[in-house]
């Protein structure tokens, strides 16, 4: 098995509390997905809401509720730990965002694939 990294991020440009959107190519199919600095810990997910298969931030990148505290689908109200992805409130509750593994090495942050 070989292991492909993909750049998401400076560490310095995904501070606390910011994500970013983004995409990538899986079993040949094009998979969005968001990197997130939840109080300096990177974790990321396929952008895609466990109640019905749309983003979660409606294109606006933006996944946090206002308190910064959880994760939102703007659509539904669904909410989500950010550390795991589990949906504890609305449609899907208990339910899981969908995890990508993420690498940060030097100032860097990358999705690692196994392929």
């Amino acid at each position: 098995m070989a292991i492909r990294r993909i750049a998401l991020a400076r560490v310095d440009e995904l501070k606390p509390g910011m994500t970013r959107r983004f995409a990538f190519e899986r079993d040949g199919q094009r998979t969005e997905a968001f990197v997130a600095n939840f109080r300096g810990q990177y974790v990321a997910f396929v952008n895609q809401c466990v109640h019905l298969a749309i983003s979660l931030d409606l294109d606006d990148n933006d996944f946090f509720t206002g308190d910064g505290d959880f994760f939102v689908c703007k659509t539904h109200g669904s909410v989500y730990e950010p550390r795991g992805g589990k949906c504890i409130g609305g449609p899907g509750q208990g339910k899981a965002l969908e995890p990508l593994p993420v690498v940060v090495e030097g100032n860097a942050v990358y999705l690692e694939l196994t392929e």
